[in-house]
């Protein structure tokens, strides 16, 4: 941890000990819930005028308190609350995902903390971890989550109710109630309030008002991708310990209204419990630390028994991966801020067959299990033409003992791709690339390879990622 790190940390365990403990507390959802609305699921053949009918209101009430520009676009499946209609809560079992507190879910759900913390027999509410299931009574009349509106605001010095209302061009009285505050109230410097607005409310500690994380279940091999806001102007940082005590790089970009980092994990990866800890350097004074744990799961991948010819069994010696291995880390750990591309990423060589997929472990000609294939491989012959598969700006071209004649593409935030054992090139350091639309070079048999072939490498922070979900998956 650096020096920068651990005087935030000491600024920020002084204002606890100093600060009310209700400011590092993120605004509860009221303690008794509002009653649970009849909830009606559009079937085949439903208009508005026939749903109204059977709970005895208006096809127009409907239409009002479901926000419907077109009351004739209704569709199978849809679910319409009822207005004046009461429901029953349901039971559900709910998946705890990153970002999430207790707080959030109850509201989510029209329930209490009290309640799921009860029926789960939480001892400590605060410390849940993504991946752990709750039970819990929704009382939103479905079994889905529903959005929570509104907008996140820390009390400054010197600001009171009337003053932050007016701030907002809001009622004084409709901050209050929101709040769950009498009226008037008196406001303490840290105290977290929710605003009106139609923007989505996450019940957050402190000053965070946006943290997710996908995707939900992650495995090892995947790309995972972190997304954070705060009320206040500054920059985040991230400390994320694996299962096994180890760092993980996380290096945050700008992206909206907040901050996304792309973090890597490989087909190695410790399986077990993750602590992500997010704090930041706030223009105004550091942002409060907050951690989560979240469980990464085993990737399940194979062996593969690879065997080469006599003549290459000089470049199975670990050293000559090792050294090659650090040569390209320099590259690899470059970090970019501009993301290149837009979307998915398309495939560096169409139609072809994948003849060896991602993550399996590999023994080289009977020896032990040391590395796992890090990428994929394209079948093909002496020439056929590799592809750029999305925008970015080519950082190396070169000639590799294992790797063969390689080409490496800078993506932005920490994203590259790399291509392996290739008979030519036909780019340059610094030629900037789009989709589909420039050869990078053409397939071959260079390096340590037992017939020609492209091995396609997708890299975050010089961590071999799966790269199957790039060609699906746009990020963030």
């Amino acid at each position: 941890m650096n020096i920068w790190k651990r005087i935030i940390l000491l600024a920020w365990a002084c204002t606890v000990l100093l600060a009310p403990a209700a400011a590092l507390a993120q605004t509860e959802p009221p303690a008794t819930p509002p009653p649970i609305p009849q909830v009606h699921t559009v079937q085949e053949g439903e208009v508005l005028v026939t749903i109204a009918d059977q709970y005895s209101t208006t096809a127009e009430a409907i239409q009002i308190l479901n926000n419907l520009s077109d009351p004739n676009a209704i569709y199978v499946g849809q679910e319409l609350r009822i207005p004046g209609a009461v429901g029953e809560a349901l039971p559900v079992i709910y998946t705890v995902r990153v970002g999430d507190t207790l707080a959030d879910i109850a509201a989510k759900f029209n329930t209490t903390t009290a309640d799921i913390a009860q029926r789960n027999a939480l001892l400590n509410p605060q410390a849940l971890w993504a991946g752990g299931n709750l039970v819990l009574l929704s009382g939103t009349g479905t079994a889905d989550p529903q959005v929570v509106t509104g907008t996140a605001h820390i009390v400054h010095a010197g600001e009171t109710l009337l003053t932050v209302a007016a701030t907002y061009g809001l009622p004084a009285t409709a901050v209050a109630e929101l709040n769950n505050l009498g009226y008037p109230a008196r406001l303490y410097v840290g105290q977290r309030l929710r605003l009106p607005s139609t923007a989505e409310y996450r019940f957050l500690p402190s000053g965070w008002s946006q943290v997710q994380m996908r995707p939900a279940t992650i495995r090892q091999g995947d790309t995972v991708a972190l997304y954070v806001a705060h009320t206040e102007q500054g920059q985040p940082t991230a400390d994320l310990i694996d299962a096994a005590g180890q760092a993980h790089p996380v290096q945050f970009a700008p992206s909206g209204a907040g901050y996304v980092a792309l973090i890597g994990l490989d087909a190695f990866a410790p399986t077990g419990r993750y602590t992500l800890t997010l704090s930041g350097l706030g223009v105004a004074r550091p942002w409060w630390p907050w951690s989560q744990t979240f469980a990464v799961a085993s990737g399940d991948y194979g062996l593969q028994q690879i065997t080469v010819a006599p003549e290459l069994a000089p470049l199975l010696a670990s050293e000559v991966r090792t050294s090659e291995d650090e040569y390209l880390a320099q590259i690899f750990n470059i970090f970019t801020p501009a993301k290149q591309w837009q979307g998915t990423f398309t495939y560096p060589v169409p139609e072809a067959i994948i003849t060896a997929g991602y993550g399996d472990s590999r023994s080289y000609n009977g020896g032990p299990v040391e590395i796992f294939h890090t990428g994929i491989d394209f079948g093909g012959s002496d020439g056929t033409p590799i592809l750029a598969p999305a925008g970015g700006t080519v950082v190396f071209t070169g000639t590799l003992n294992l790797r063969g004649q390689t080409v490496i593409v800078d993506h932005g935030w920490g994203v590259m791709t790399a291509y392996y054992h290739l008979s030519e090139i036909k780019v340059k350091v610094g030629d900037v690339v789009q989709a589909g639309q420039q050869v990078l070079g053409l397939g071959g048999s260079t390096g340590l390879s037992t017939g020609p072939h492209l091995h396609w490498d997708v890299r975050v922070h010089n961590t071999a990622v799966n790269p199957l979900p790039w060609l699906t998956q746009s990020w963030p």
